[in-house]
Order: structure tokens, then C-alpha cells, then sequence
């Protein structure tokens, strides 16, 4: 009989902001390729997505999931940091689990759309649980991690956890946000097996959230190499120098300051070198206020959001890609820049420096480093290729069947 799993995530293709969303959907996708059944729950937006594999239902969800038997269409509110139109609220509090209240309101703020969702989503797994069957309950990070508890235990299941990042790596030298690192405890605690997406992940919860190594298991993030096919070359968007690229979200975790700064140093001694940041963030007030002080806005494109289909001409015009991240999990953009054959500089703070070896690593705060490490690809033709060959080559050992493969093998062990 196939293994049915319900999954709780709280984004998907179209709907992503970072790796959390790609996961989803390549986990989902391999799963249903192997005969798993997967109902992923999502918060419901004006367009639901499409499924990946026969397999895969997406549930998007919403009050109107109650309505009669269960509906799953004329949905009032929305999924993404704000809400459409809501009449009731369930709000997730520190010291409670969900406390309903009364509300007319528009643009509910992160934590109370969050809140309800995790109410919401719990009760309608113990519903569907009923028509499923449901071998596991499956969440992703903190934002689901109170609807997993709660449903794992409405419905009898063991819950697997998967940790993308914690607390401590999204606010990065900031202090965390106590109330979730007590979801994330909560979370660490109640999971029947955790999944880390690095070493570096599970040595952290473990330390953290004071839970047994034993009950961590590290799966690492895939990559997928058809879906970077693109023959675009610089002229083609009228670029003649060398690129050097850094994409993800312009947060303090990311580290896109010391990027800019690192870009300083080497325009002085290589002016015709272009940079290029890619992603949307809340520090892109601050970056683009930081370029124009180190005086060199003219040589720095700020791309805004770029979304799936146009990456890869993002990855197939870059010579060198910089992810200098204070804390990062893993960087599975590192693995995507790989497998185009971009030779890639990573910072020693993430997770995949674990398990390549074609890379330059440098501490993410020497400036000075990173910049003598750009120039030297730049100059140096025989380092770039052989980073180039060799990074494409490893990359192709981490792909999305074999990360389903070691997330079955926790499904399996945790079944009895």
C-alpha cells in the first residue's frame, strides 16, 4: 500500500521567496515519482499551483475548507505576509496555542496570518485524515510547526521536522526573535525525527534546542541541471565586462553588505568588472544607499525579484558567483550557480561547504579576502576553468531523487 503523507509548507512554485519553496516542490515531485501520496497544505492565494506529479495534491486552505463537507474553492484570504478578507482570527500567542478571536480586518499582520494558518491547517488534516489515512504528518520550519504538532497529535501520527534554517541563522548577528525559537523548541521537541538540511543545521538544533544528535537526520538539498539549459551570452543584454553575481534574499543573513563592499576593492584595481544582486529584501534601501556612498552605483545592477523560468540567463552571463552569508544553512543557490559551471565563493558560514570541494571559501566578513579571490578567477583563466569543470561535475552528484530517497529512509524508520 503507498505511503501517504500529509505535508504542512507554507509556500510553492510560483509562490516562493528562497529555498524553502524550491524544496517543497522538488521533495514533492521525487516523493510522487516513487509512489509516495502527498497532500501538501499551503495557505490558498488567488491562483492555486499546479501539482508537480499525479501524486501530489496540493490543499490550499482557508475557512471555506469547512464549509458543508469540505470546499476548497471561493477562498477569502490569501497566503503571503497579508490576507485578502478574513471575519475570524486565530492567533498563535508565546504562552497559548490558539486563541480565537473576532475580526473584521484587511492586511492581517505576519504572526496573525501565520497563527491561523497553523489553526486552520490542523484541523483540516484531522479531517482529511479520515479519506487519507495518513501514515505522517510532514512540516517545514517554524511556520508550520504548530499546525504539525497539532495535528500529529489530533490524528495519531508521528510528525517529521524539517529545519531549513532556525532563529539564530535568519536574524544572523541579531537578536533572535525569542517567540520563535520557543516554536522551533516546541518543534525540536515533539518531532518523532528531525531533518536537517545540513551538518551544520543539526549540530545547531541539537545545541540549541537541547535534543539528541540521534534524532537528526542530515538530508541535503538537490539540484536539478535541466532546468539550467540557457545559451545566453553578455551581449545579448549588452554587457561586454566580466559578472560577477550575487543572488538570494537582501537580508542581514544573506550578507549582500560585505558583497558590496568586497566589490569596491576590486573595481579599484578592475573598473570594468559589472556586479549584479539579485533578489528583493528589506535591505535593499540600505544597499542601494551603500552603493552610491562607496561610489560605485554605476557599475552595480540591482535585478529585483528573478523568478524560475529567468535564472538561468541570470547564472549563463555570470563568471564568478558570491555567496557570502553570516549563517546559512545551506545555499542552495551555490548548487545552481555549480551546475551552470560558474565557479562560486562561499562564504565559510554555510552549510553546503560541507559537501563540495570545488568552491574558494572565505570568512564572509573579510572584505579583502573576498575581493583577492574574485580577482584571482578573473585573471587567472586555467583557475577558473578548472572550478568551472570541476564544480559542474560535483554538482551533479546532488540531485532532488536522491534527497527523496534519504527523506523516504526517515519515513520508513519512523513508521513502526
Amino acid at each position: 500500500m503507498a505511503l501517504k503523507i500529509a505535508m504542512l509548507g507554507w509556500e510553492f512554485p510560483p509562490f516562493i521567496s528562497g529555498g524553502l519553496g524550491v524544496h517543497c516542490f522538488e521533495l514533492t515531485k521525487a516523493l510522487g515519482q516513487r509512489g509516495v501520496l502527498v497532500d501538501f497544505y499551503m495557505p490558498k492565494s488567488q491562483t492555486v499551483p499546479e501539482s508537480p506529479h499525479p501524486n501530489v495534491k496540493i490543499i490550499p486552505v482557508d475557512y471555506s475548507s469547512f464549509e458543508g463537507e469540505i470546499d476548497f474553492h471561493d477562498i477569502e484570504f490569501g497566503p503571503y505576509y497579508k490576507f485578502l478578507k478574513t471575519s475570524r482570527s486565530q492567533t498563535a500567542t508565546p504562552d497559548s496555542d490558539f486563541v480565537e478571536t473576532e475580526s473584521e480586518s484587511y492586511g492581517l499582520n505576519f504572526f496573525e496570518a501565520v497563527g491561523r494558518y497553523n489553526f486552520l491547517v490542523a484541523k483540516l488534516v484531522e479531517i482529511m485524515h479520515k479519506k487519507r489515512h495518513y501514515d505522517l504528518v510532514h512540516a517545514h520550519d517554524w511556520i508550520t510547526a504548530k499546525a504539525g504538532i497539532s495535528a500529529s497529535k489530533k490524528i495519531g501520527k508521528k510528525l517529521i521536522f524539517t529545519f531549513h534554517s532556525t532563529e539564530f541563522d535568519r536574524t544572523a548577528s541579531l537578536s533572535p526573535f525569542d517567540w520563535i525559537l520557543e516554536i522551533e523548541s516546541q518543534a525540536a521537541k515533539n518531532a518523532s525525527h528531525i531533518i536537517a538540511v545540513s551538518n551544520m543545521t543539526r549540530m545547531q538544533v541539537s545545541e540549541k534546542f537541547q535534543v539528541s544528535q540521534n534524532k537528526i537526520s542530515v538530508v541535503y538539498n538537490g539540484v536539478d541541471p535541466s532546468k539550467f539549459k540557457s545559451q545566453a551570452k553578455k551581449e545579448h543584454f549588452g554587457i561586454t565586462g566580466p559578472v560577477v553575481l550575487f543572488h538570494g534574499r537582501l537580508s542581514i543573513q544573506k550578507g549582500p553588505d560585505f558583497f558590496l563592499k568586497a566589490a569596491k576593492r576590486v573595481l579599484e584595481l578592475k573598473p570594468d568588472v559589472r556586479f549584479i544582486i539579485s533578489g528583493k529584501g528589506d535591505m535593499l534601501p540600505q544597499l542601494l544607499s551603500e552603493s552610491i556612498s562607496l561610489g560605485i552605483m554605476d557599475k552595480v545592477t540591482f535585478t529585483g525579484y528573478i523568478s524560475d523560468d529567468h535564472l538561468p540567463y541570470l547564472y549563463s552571463v555570470a563568471d564568478v558567483y558570491v555567496l557570502p552569508s553570516v549563517s546559512e544553512p545551506f545555499g542552495l543557490t551555490v548548487l545552481e550557480a555549480m551546475v551552470n559551471g560558474v565557479p562560486a565563493i562561499v562564504s565559510k558560514s554555510c552549510g553546503v561547504s560541507e559537501i563540495i570541494n570545488h568552491c574558494l571559501r572565505v570568512d564572509f566578513w573579510d572584505v579583502d579576502e573576498m575581493a583577492s579571490k574574485i580577482l584571482a578567477i578573473l585573471k587567472y583563466t586555467e583557475l577558473k576553468e578548472m572550478l568551472s569543470d570541476g564544480a559542474r561535475a560535483e554538482a551533479s552528484h546532488f540531485s532532488w531523487s536522491k534527497t527523496a530517497n534519504e527523506t523516504l529512509l526517515v519515513y520508513n524508520k519512523n513508521m513502526s
